[in-house]
């Protein structure tokens, strides 16, 4: 079973199973969070590794991210909201 694993700041901080078919894995500046803390994806190297005794290899994702400050993260928080809609149809010109 593959693994993704999650580093920062030079150490792993956990790794995640997941299947051949189904890996998850986060791109670049998106935000992670991990233990109610927002941490940003800067990076994301592939390791091909052996299984066995056979040529088949699996691709083994490292993901580094970041601490997110709380103002940045807050900030982004913002930006996220929807604003509200007028009710009736869009003015078209």
């Amino acid at each position: 079973m593959p693994y993704v694993e999650y580093a920062c700041e030079g150490r792993l901080l956990f790794r995640t199973e997941a299947t051949e078919a189904a890996q998850f894995v986060p791109r670049v500046h998106e935000i992670v969070v991990i233990d109610d803390e927002p941490f940003q994806v800067v990076d994301v190297e592939y390791w091909a590794r052996r299984l066995g005794s056979t040529d088949r290899r699996f691709v083994w994702p490292t993901v580094y991210v970041i601490p997110l400050s709380n103002e940045d993260w807050k900030l982004r928080l913002e930006r996220r909201n929807l604003k509200d809609k007028p009710a009736g149809p869009p003015v078209r010109y």
